[in-house]
This record gives structure tokens, sequence and C-alpha cells, in this order.
């Protein structure tokens, strides 16, 4: 379960190693997670796991899953109009995921700082939502 005032980050590198740190919310740490990442690594950052809302974002290769859940609904951030699917690492697992619920680590990690507001981040940015 997760506390309100903080990021539980699980980082999984190519070779299969697994590191689990917990960051306070804003806290640039998580920017430095995101860059430290090689090509091949992969990191799952959840605020509020457990509970509901919970915000879980994805990052691999330079790309992110943003994923929002709010009264039991799941919500995917919208990030681009590119078409097809590729493939990104959650959990140190091989997903296929549609382009356009991918956006930059960037946006990703800025979407944190405006947690635990998640009423204003749902209406703010363009999501799918799972029926």
């Amino acid at each position: 379960m997760g506390k309100k005032n903080e990021i539980g980050c699980e980082i999984w590198s190519a070779d299969g190693d697994f590191t689990e740190k917990f960051l306070p919310l804003g806290s640039e740490s998580l920017r430095d997670i995101a860059s430290s990442l090689g090509a091949d690594d992969s990191a799952t950052m959840v605020w509020n796991d457990g509970e509901d809302p919970c915000l879980m974002i994805a990052l691999s290769e330079g790309r992110a899953v943003v994923t929002l859940i709010l009264e039991a609904r799941f919500h995917t951030l919208i990030g681009s109009n590119d078409p097809g699917d590729m493939e990104i690492m959650v959990g140190g697992q091989s997903v296929v995921q549609p382009k356009r619920l991918t956006t930059s680590v960037g946006k990703a990690i800025d979407l944190i700082g405006d947690v635990p507001r998640v009423d204003e981040i749902l209406h703010r940015y363009s999501w799918y939502t799972e029926e």
C-alpha cells in the first residue's frame, strides 16, 4: 500500500536486476532515475499504490505509459497521434502498446507534480478510458 506523499519506484535492468526505492513527491530524484535508465532498462513509478486514486507510470526506451485509476476506472494518457504499436518494457516484461498511448518521459514525470490533484489531471489531459 502506498503513501500519498511518496512515489514507489521499481527499476528493472536488462540483465534482470531489480531495485525498489520510495521517493518523496516532487523529488528531482525521479528525473535522475529516468535519465539513468539504459536502453534496455525500465522503471515503474506508482503513487498511492493499491488505492483509488492511483497514478502509474511505466518508463522504457525514452517513452512512458501513464495510467490513472480513478473511481475503479482505468484511464491511459493519450500522448500522441502516432499510428501503430510499439514494444515497451513494463515491470521487466515486454508489452505491446499503441503508440498514441505513450508520451515523453519528461511529460510523464511532470504529471507527478500534479498529484494528488487527480481530478485536475483527468480534465487537463486527454485520456483513453477503458470501458
